[in-house]
């Protein structure tokens, strides 16, 4: 049998563990009602979300508890990533949307406040916000409730007029960097 998307095999272990998930779905240490997702799969759910920043603003979850998107096995990821493009293609239908952010908090240190890998859905158009990275600050800010709201300092994140451009060896040796430690991972 697969899932209502034909994206994945559903296994015994993941059609027992989506039937009690229909019950009862946890969004970190919240109780989702059913009627607040609109899309599953094997691994993964969407849901809307508590208190959108914009119009359609969702959220795609893994349906496995782990704060972490690196903690997630490969199926689980390759699934969360699938059901982000058919949810973002749900929404450009509905809201006639021109482009979305995407976002995924990745840890408490990237202002997830809710310990459960999920990634936030938010259609976009042209000139709806008066600057376009305010949207990062109010994601940093989303909490799904009051007390959890971040109360740590502000990353201070200067005009893009204030922003120097990196020389072009600063870019290779730091992209050196990053092909070396790659390289080590696959020995």
């Amino acid at each position: 049998e697969t899932d209502n998307n034909n994206q994945t095999p559903l296994s015994n272990t993941d059609e027992e563990t989506m039937s009690s998930n229909i019950q009862q779905q946890l969004f970190g240490r919240f109780k989702i009602s059913p009627s607040q997702i609109f899309h599953r799969t094997a691994h993964s759910f969407a849901m809307v979300n508590l208190r959108p920043l914009v119009p359609g603003h969702v959220l795609v979850c893994s349906n496995r508890i782990t704060p972490l998107l690196s903690d997630l096995r490969e199926d689980e990821y390759d699934d969360l990533w699938r059901t982000v493009r058919v949810v973002q293609k749900v929404l450009k239908q509905k809201y006639k949307c021109e482009a979305f952010n995407v976002s995924v908090q990745d840890g408490a240190g990237a202002g997830q406040s809710v310990s459960h890998t999920h990634v936030h859905i938010l259609p976009r158009y042209v000139g709806d916000l008066e600057r376009n990275d305010d949207i990062y600050v109010a994601l940093d800010e989303w909490a799904p409730r009051d007390e959890m709201v971040k109360r740590q300092p502000k990353l201070d994140v200067p005009e893009d007029s204030e922003r120097r451009d990196r020389t072009m060896e600063e870019m290779e040796e730091e992209a050196l960097i990053y092909q070396t430690l790659i390289g080590e991972q696959s020995d």
